[in-house]
């Protein structure tokens, strides 16, 4: 009976984390930085850099884009990054999907009523994208 509460818990300290996050990032490492710059423009960036890599972070059903921000901001401090500039948001949608239901009523003469249903869905997907840069000396 413990275990239900405890898988409950670790359930929700995940959604709240970055694990509801989905981030993917090409580029290279440097050691660990602490401090971190955000640019939101490239005119903004000062001086001379190197593009490090780039990334994207796409929120899952627990999360959102400030999430989504934030995951950024700890991979990049984790690869040493020392600013990272933030690109947009990218908007997905799937090729929509078609479910048809039937519905077949029988009436007291012995004739029936056929009733068909087509529903349409499409998914929307929402992703943060940014590059990671380093400065150079």
């Amino acid at each position: 009976m413990k275990r239900i509460p405890m898988f409950l818990c670790a359930l929700c300290a995940c959604a709240a984390s970055s694990c509801a996050v989905e981030t993917t990032y090409i580029g290279k490492a440097y050691p660990v930085t602490e401090t971190l710059e955000l640019y939101f423009s490239w005119d903004d960036v000062p001086g001379p850099y190197e593009t490090m890599g780039h990334i994207t972070a796409t929120p899952t059903l627990f999360s959102d884009l400030e999430d989504a921000q934030a995951s950024i901001e700890k991979k990049a401090r984790e690869k040493g990054a020392d600013a990272v500039v933030f690109e947009g948001i990218a908007h997905t949608v799937s090729e929509p999907t078609y479910t048809t239901t039937e519905h077949i009523e029988r009436n007291n003469n012995g004739s029936s009523t056929r009733t068909a249903t087509t529903k349409r869905d499409v998914a929307i997907s929402t992703r943060l994208e940014a590059t990671f840069i380093k400065f150079k000396k």
